[in-house]
């Protein structure tokens, strides 16, 4: 804890602060953007030595993936409709709506969900240039699955990243790609 806090106080004598959360929502990150997602890689998590003689191999399609994302004020908090049309994280055919309560320190907390299967728990974080919502689902069978899905915003849209956590808890797969903001 002590190394910490002289980190802490280190960066901020040489000019670098840690991140800084908003309070609110930028009234020009509202609105619908839609774009594509691509593979970009796996990352295992399991910590074996020596390795397994038959290692993963990822097959996952590097196909674009189609998908779509709207951010509304909805009373004090926050609502995200979302749309991802493949993968494992392929939301129903209507999307997904997450709704936020009020931000405290730049994170709101799930309030209410319209989705097939709804997540078990969310949150929301906004930073400066960006926001991400956490979403952990739970599947039939008892086992989990969490979803990152993450976005910068640019002059024109935004960056996206999505990493999904399989159940098993070995793996991180992620993808990247971009949106254009809509009129």
């Amino acid at each position: 804890m002590l190394a910490r806090r002289t980190l802490l106080a280190a960066s901020a004598s040489f000019g670098i602060s840690p991140a800084r959360a908003q309070s609110e929502v930028r009234a020009g990150w509202l609105g619908a953007y839609s774009g594509a997602l691509a593979f970009y890689g796996s990352m295992p998590l399991e910590d074996i030595y020596p390795p397994p003689a038959q290692p993963h191999v990822d097959s996952d399609d590097r196909a674009p993936i189609a998908t779509a994302f709207r951010l509304s004020q909805q009373d004090s908090g926050l609502a995200m409709w979302l749309r991802v049309d493949n993968g494992p994280m392929e939301t129903a055919t209507a999307g997904e709506t997450l709704r936020f309560g009020p931000l405290d320190g730049g994170v709101a907390h799930l309030i209410a969900a319209d989705a097939k299967p709804a997540p078990r728990s969310a949150t929301l974080t906004v930073r400066p240039d960006s926001l991400g919502t956490e979403a952990l689902f739970t599947h039939a069978d008892g086992s989990f699955w969490r979803r990152h899905f993450n976005v910068r915003f640019t002059p024109t849209g935004a960056d996206l990243i999505v990493w999904v956590f399989d159940a098993a808890g070995t793996r991180a797969r992620s993808w990247r790609g971009s949106a254009i903001k809509q009129a």
